[in-house]
């Protein structure tokens, strides 16, 4: 007997390759939802629709990257209101001109060479799809085993989810390790360090950042953990070190400051 699929079967699109949901995009897409944070993983619904910050068009390495995995990773910069005067309109992706003012999200664009990057702007309603980095350290499981057990830094994330969970932190995997985790792309080398942060939104002690960098120091992979306040983040190293001063990265740039949860310094 031939089953003929029923019309609704018929509309209902192919697996997405990124797999989970995605979010309407549209005008008024920027209205649901939270904005983007430092680190998260945006698939663009329409990478064309990226401005360089340094102007210009995109280039061309850029294009064919954004063409096969359309993942860029936000940074830490403000976002802009409106449309910069000297970007021009996206010719591929129009916009109602009646649509309330754009919210510009600040990105960077991984290319296919160590340490090739293009800082853009991305407009928060072309983005389908947001990734934290807590969402990140669960999806080991689906790269292939043999990739896993061949990069130290893929292969030592339960050992680091167990250490991080005794000071019941919020943490997830960013840089190379967890932008392989977002979007699948095997960027991690064998010698990657596992880069971290950790959401740390009240004070902790500096005997417990010394406990926790000492703990993971003793991982067979160079850890680089950063504490992630409400203001910026600082390296959990230099916190544990108890200098007179620290630097806070912020998205107006690094400041000096005794205190990163409660900062008072001028920008460095």
């Amino acid at each position: 007997m031939t089953v003929v699929p029923s019309a609704r079967q018929a509309r209902r699109p192919a697996e997405d390759p990124h797999d989970g949901p995605r979010r309407r995009v549209g005008p008024l897409a920027v209205l649901d939802g939270r904005l983007p944070g430092t680190h998260d993983l945006l698939l663009m619904q329409c990478p064309s629709s990226l401005h360089p910050l340094a102007g210009g068009e995109l280039p061309d390495w850029a294009r064919a990257v954004l063409r096969v995995h359309p993942w860029v990773t936000v940074g830490r910069a403000p976002s802009l209101v409106g449309a910069p005067a000297d970007v021009p309109h996206p010719q591929r992706c129009t916009r109602s001109p009646e649509a309330a003012p754009e919210q510009w999200i600040p990105v960077t664009v991984r290319g296919p060479r160590p340490g090739q990057r293009l800082d853009a702007l991305a407009p928060w309603a072309a983005v389908a799809r947001t990734l934290r980095p807590e969402q990140l350290a669960g999806r080991c499981g689906r790269l292939d085993p043999e990739r896993v057990a061949g990069i130290p830094a893929l292969a030592l994330l339960p050992a680091v989810g167990r250490i991080v969970a005794d000071h019941r932190l919020s943490w997830g995997p960013i840089g190379a390790v967890g932008y392989e985790l977002g979007t699948g792309v095997p960027v991690a080398g064998p010698l990657s360090p596992l880069r971290l942060v950790l959401r740390t939104p009240h004070p902790i002690s500096r005997r417990d950042a010394l406990q926790l960098r000492r703990a993971l120091s003793r991982l067979p992979v160079p850890v680089q953990a950063e504490l992630e306040t409400r203001y910026g983040s600082v390296q959990l190293a230099e916190y544990a070190a108890s200098p007179y001063t620290l630097t806070l990265l912020t998205p107006d740039g690094p400041r000096e400051v005794r205190d990163p949860w409660f900062p008072r310094g001028p920008f460095v």
